[in-house]
């Protein structure tokens, strides 16, 4: 039985043909996004509508955008005023030194370094041990065993978690245990809550010297 009439599910095709986005389509004929989806996936955007179809997926994607930063802006502020102020501060310090710009990765060959940030990050942030990915990266003339030994304590994450990368270049390591890479699986969130509280504390800081 066919819940959509063929006219329906025709105008529907038409609309996507002349640049009208997915939303746009599911306003105006009163259809389900998901059903939306399957009938315009395939569907070939005349060339003419091309560029006007892109720049509505574009503006739809920077607001989205400024939504998200702006809850973690706000966030960011209450997490300020919490009893946990101080290890908000120093995981956000840690990651401004060691942690990637673009995707939540953070970096170090120290282990207690490694160790203080995984445990804020679980206990303060909230983050469950499910989403956070650890990467060893050892040179080919260390104990792998003994490594990754070593980097599972520090992390409290097990043996069978780890990612291990080798660097083979046949160079010596001034680390005994090579470095440890803290990843968090869909990140971006966290990562802009982070920046957040970068930018606040430094801004109340600047303010006070």
């Amino acid at each position: 039985m066919k819940i959509h009439s063929d006219e329906k599910i025709k105008k529907l095709k038409e609309l996507r043909r002349t640049g009208h986005s997915i939303n746009e389509i599911v306003r105006e004929l009163s259809i389900p996004k998901t059903t939306v989806w399957h009938h315009v996936k395939k569907i070939t955007v005349d060339p003419e509508y091309v560029f006007l179809l892109k720049s509505k997926i574009s503006s739809g994607s920077r607001c989205r955008r400024e939504k998200k930063l702006k809850i973690a802006e706000e966030l960011a502020e209450k997490m300020l005023n919490s009893p946990g102020r101080e290890y908000l501060i120093i995981l956000s310090m840690l990651y401004w030194a060691e942690g990637c710009k673009k995707a939540f990765n953070f970096v170090n060959s120290d282990g207690r370094m490694v160790e203080l940030f995984v445990k804020i990050l679980v206990k303060i942030f909230g983050i469950p041990k499910e989403r956070i990915t650890p990467t060893m990266r050892i040179f080919s003339q260390m104990d792998k065993k003994e490594c990754l030994e070593y980097w599972s304590k520090i992390t409290g994450l097990p043996k069978d978690r780890f990612f291990v990368r080798i660097d083979d270049g046949g160079k010596e390591s001034t680390t005994k245990y090579g470095m440890c890479r803290i990843t968090i699986k869909k990140g971006s969130d966290t990562l802009k809550l982070v920046n957040s509280l970068i930018q606040q504390f430094c801004d109340q800081l600047i303010k006070t010297i």
